[in-house]
């Protein structure tokens, strides 16, 4: 329940049903791709949840389109 409530109020609430381009602070400046939207949640997350337990966000488009950032 705590990872749920993370996502929805530092990601979700955000992003859901918002112009990646224009009204999402955190993606100023960044082309809302999957890849660069998979780095810039693993960015917010990784300060919000402890380290052991986020390993890797990935995004997907399609079935045969995804991006993944993994922790190093």
């Amino acid at each position: 329940s705590d990872l749920k409530k993370i996502m929805r109020e530092e990601i979700i609430e955000k992003v859901d049903h918002k112009n990646l381009n224009e009204d999402v602070d955190f993606l100023e400046d960044i082309v809302p791709t999957a890849e660069n939207l998979a780095a810039a949640f693993f960015n917010i997350l990784k300060d919000k949840i402890e380290r052991d337990l986020l390993y890797e966000v990935k995004i997907i488009e399609t079935p045969k389109n995804w991006a993944v950032c993994r922790r190093d």
